[in-house]
């Protein structure tokens, strides 16, 4: 592939993580996704995960193979199966067009199995494609862009 293709990512489920602080080995930002013009603030990995895969349980897609265990039982107001049919908002040209101050990757899950994420992630700003089969692998992958990066800004001081 020739440095002037853009990887573009389409899809009912990406979401846009934005990461605009990175610090002490962790981030915060926001997740953008196609179906709300609001985007969704994150303080952390941790959070940044709890609050896709709950996105994931309420569009009920890509389908869970697995159910949580939990000591409280939590109800998951899920989309209606027809939520492709007409009245969503469907932004993925601002999705892709959005960045992070420090970092952006469009993150596609396409399946949950085995109690965890598998998938593709863009980062935008090197416009790299790589595969993930965990949710450990992506938080890996982005976090080794973002030390990357770190690294690159400090040696251009």
């Amino acid at each position: 592939m020739d440095k002037t293709t853009k990887v573009w990512l389409l899809a009912p489920n990406l979401i846009c993580v934005c990461i605009d602080e990175f610090e002490n080995g962790d981030f915060s930002g926001r997740l953008i996704e196609s179906y709300t013009d609001e985007e969704q603030f994150f303080d952390g990995s941790v959070d940044m995960l709890l609050q896709m895969d709950e996105l994931y349980d309420r569009w009920n897609y890509p389908q869970s193979s697995t159910r949580s265990r939990s000591f409280t039982k939590k109800l998951i107001n899920v989309m209606p199966a027809n939520i492709r049919k007409g009245d969503i908002c469907m932004n993925i040209k601002k999705m892709q067009e959005s960045r992070g101050k420090r970092g952006t990757f469009i993150v596609q899950v396409q399946y949950r199995q085995n109690s965890t994420w598998q998938g593709q992630v863009v980062w935008a700003e090197e416009n790299r494609k790589e595969y993930f089969r965990s949710a450990l692998e992506l938080m890996k992958l982005i976090d080794g862009a973002m030390n990357s990066q770190e690294e690159a800004d400090d040696n251009a001081l």
